[in-house]
């Protein structure tokens, strides 16, 4: 989509790289094993095609964890694993010998506590290299499947969403999930400004 130049997205990336840097180290800390988090890679689409893009056909069962910001350009933050891979993450976090029944027990409170530590990396990074504020609440645990996920489905038609694949390593075990950021066409046009501002301070336009 053009909302975004290639410079825009490019530095987006850049920026959530510095994000899921931070939120690595804060969870190898959490797990006292190192744990890393990919470079994302950047794309924005329209909210009704969410389900085709974000995980796959493969992939029913969804763990997602949702933060809303206060500030210039996000309403809310969600981090999103296929239940199946949200599981294998808490496996590795928690006691291995753990039942899947017991893991699902502690997988809200879990979840929230990934989802806090990631969403809010991410948007600090934003925020300092940005100068701007964003405020975060409490983050809330949701289970959904690809055919009906309602935080998306409810948007306008010009909902956007900035999505952010991600992929995180632990015990040399790879898991996908993403991160998305919604925009409504205001949201879009605050943080091509913000851009715009931080790309002419490193003199990149």
């Amino acid at each position: 989509m053009s909302e975004l130049s290639e410079l825009h997205r490019d530095a987006l990336g850049e920026l959530f790289n510095l994000g899921v840097g931070r939120a690595a180290h804060s969870l190898s800390q959490m797990v006292r094993d190192e744990i890393e988090l990919s470079a994302p890679f950047v794309d924005l689409i329209q909210a009704h095609e969410v389900s085709a893009t974000l995980i796959g056909s493969e992939f029913r069962e969804l763990s997602m964890v949702t933060i809303d910001f206060e500030g210039p350009f996000v309403s809310k933050a969600i981090l999103l694993f296929p239940e199946r891979n949200a599981l294998a993450i808490l496996s590795n976090m928690l006691d291995p010998e753990l039942t899947p029944e017991e893991l699902s027990e502690f997988e809200q409170e879990a979840m929230c506590e990934i989802g806090n530590v990631i969403l809010n990396a991410c948007m600090s990074a934003l925020a300092d290299e940005f100068g701007i504020e964003l405020h975060g609440g409490l983050p809330e645990h949701y289970f959904s499947d690809t055919e009906s996920l309602p935080i998306f489905a409810d948007g306008a038609p010009e909902q956007l969403l900035l999505l952010l694949q991600i992929q995180l390593t632990m015990r040399q075990q790879l898991i996908q999930g993403h991160l998305v950021f919604l925009l409504g066409v205001g949201s879009l046009l605050d943080l091509r400004n913000c851009l715009d501002a931080y790309l002419d301070r490193l003199g990149m336009r």
